[in-house]
């Protein structure tokens, strides 16, 4: 094991193996074409998919022995009496992340993120104080609430120093599940990520809508990543193979404890600014049973998952035989021209009997309560759109239909009440995921193929020279305003793909032309030479990210 993290030689590996067999069904035909391409431009010269681990191992992969202390509870900060009053303070913190010590940017000194917790019908009060040098914000993730003033409103920048009040209405009728809340500093969003800015948001009720998980132990999994570059500070491009260290709730290969034959409900959140986690579970499988915050309609059972970045899955887990079994994080490939991720070990599971326990209660049937996933009704189409991701590997820019992200420009305009259907392209040697504010969307189609109806997600993969079809219902009126639809990958927003949107109300038409408020955004970078002094070099002992 070495002791240090170690300068990384540049390479670069055109080649993958990988299992998309094993993904879940809506995610197949997507993993598919995306992963088939990128095999396909693999050839002469290139390293094997045993080779790449081999070559070149992560300092942060774990033998199963270091699996010592438990995987942390975040902190969480729950709602009374309808209401959650909390003040994050977002500042620059070093932190361990196992035995490496990082520069982070954090909210309340938390790596892992803390965890928000409210009912259907709750107000979040939540109070920034930036104690950063460079400007942030805070967007929220999946929530179907307003985007303007103290709402969700991603385009207010809280400039150094300062303090914003924002008011989050939850409505009484909104989707429960796990959500997210994360920094949406345009032009630095990654690098404010990526340091620790983000934590987990849960609206409560999911369990009740999938009857079979009521009496299930919940563990919440925030996946995050910190790219040290050669000399150990947070890389400017963690791009395209950089040594990653991956951890769970802020930790380095946890121990996950369960009886034999009891099932749990792991909810994943992918809160990278990057990676994908392809995830594996020695000797088990995984039941998925919510995606993006919301039910499948078709639980199903597969022996790995593939979670992209801002991406959520809640899956049943079922443990075996008394023993002990790695949570892998396999190597992911995200193209010809995208990145490389060594695998990583996750996590340690360890299955052993408690004599002071009644044995686990086997599994209810799994069903989905009747009414709560609905397709978004397809029989009068408002407009169809194209969305077009491209980019150019010379100047290093992204873009959506050409352009890059300007906040003076509105790209789209939605009357209110408009059911459109778009398609988003993917005109590049990489994957991409699209995720839009606000709404949650319905996937018709990957690559001209039909995808059957298994729910309502906001986020999807758009596979290699592929395209995505999608319907989009802009009926309710609490998303009045303008927000944002971009690529997750925040490395592509960063550089442009990202497009505005307005949703107005028919009868008082669209907002004047003008910019967002993005006051700040002249504020220093995190990391800049003004403000970098992260390190990730090793101090020679074990250290575990505390989460009380």
């Amino acid at each position: 094991m070495q002791s240090d993290v170690q300068p990384l030689p540049g390479y670069a590996v055109n080649s993958a193996a990988d299992r998309p067999g094993l993904l879940p069904r809506w995610a197949r035909v997507a993993a598919a074409a995306a992963l088939g391409l990128a095999l396909a431009a693999g050839g002469r010269g290139v390293a094997t998919a045993s080779q790449f681990d081999s070559l070149f191992p992560s300092p942060a992969n774990l033998p199963p022995s270091a699996a010592v202390e438990p995987l942390a509870t975040p902190m969480e900060y729950r709602s009374e009496n309808g209401q959650l009053s909390v003040t994050l303070e977002a500042r620059a913190d070093p932190v361990m992340l196992g035995r490496f010590k990082v520069e982070g940017a954090t909210y309340n000194g938390v790596y892992g993120g803390p965890v928000l917790r409210l009912k259907p019908g709750d107000v979040l009060h939540l109070r920034l104080v930036n104690h950063l040098a460079q400007a942030t914000n805070i967007h929220f993730h999946g929530l179907a609430v307003s985007p303007q003033g103290h709402g969700d409103n991603a385009m207010h920048m809280v400039g150094p120093g300062e303090t914003w009040d924002y008011e989050i209405a939850i409505p009484k009728t909104h989707a429960p599940g796990v959500y997210w809340f994360h920094t949406h500093a345009h032009s630095f969003a990654e690098r404010q990520l990526m340091g620790g800015l983000s934590g987990t948001l849960i609206i409560d009720g999911f369990q009740d809508e999938v009857p079979a998980t009521r009496s299930l132990k919940e563990r919440l999994f925030a996946l995050k990543e910190f790219s040290p570059d050669r000399k150990g500070n947070i890389n400017q491009v963690p791009k395209p193979n950089n040594f990653v260290i991956k951890t769970i709730n802020g930790q380095l290969m946890p121990r996950i404890d369960i009886r034999p034959g009891e099932t749990q409900l792991w909810r994943f959140s992918d809160q990278t600014a990057n990676t994908y986690f392809r995830l594996a579970l020695d000797g088990h499988a995984f039941t998925v049973v919510g995606r993006d915050s919301r039910p499948v309609v078709h639980p199903e059972t597969v022996r790995e998952v593939m979670i992209g970045p801002s991406q959520r899955m809640d899956v049943l887990v079922t443990a075996g035989a008394a023993g002990a079994y790695k949570l892998v994080a396999e190597r992911t490939f995200t193209g010809p021209i995208g990145d490389q991720f060594a695998s990583q070990n996750m996590a340690l599971m360890v299955s052993r009997p408690d004599p002071s326990q009644p044995p686990p209660a086997p599994l209810a049937p799994l069903t989905v309560k009747a009414g709560v996933e609905i397709p978004i009704p397809g029989d009068h189409i408002d407009a169809q759109r194209l969305v077009s991701f491209s980019e150019d590997p010379v100047t290093g820019l992204f873009f959506i239909n050409h352009a890059t992200f300007d906040h003076e420009r509105v790209d789209v305009k939605v009357p209110l009440g408009n059911i459109e259907e778009w398609t988003i392209r993917n005109a590049s040697a990489e994957l991409h995921v699209f995720h839009i504010h606000q709404v949650g969307f319905q996937v018709l189609s990957v690559s001209g193929k039909p995808v059957p109806f298994d729910g309502l997600q906001d986020t999807v993969n758009v596979p290699i020279h592929g395209e995505v079809k999608i319907r989009l219902a802009f009926t309710d009126p609490t998303i009045i305003g303008r927000f944002m639809f971009h690529c997750h990958i925040l490395e592509h927003e960063d550089k442009g793909m990202m497009a505005q949107i307005e949703v107005y109300d028919p009868k008082v038409g669209p907002m004047p032309d003008g910019p967002m408020d993005m006051t700040g955004m002249e504020h220093a970078h995190m990391g800049g030479a003004e403000s970098q002094s992260s390190t990730a070099t090793s101090n020679g002992n074990t250290a575990h990210a505390s989460h009380d």
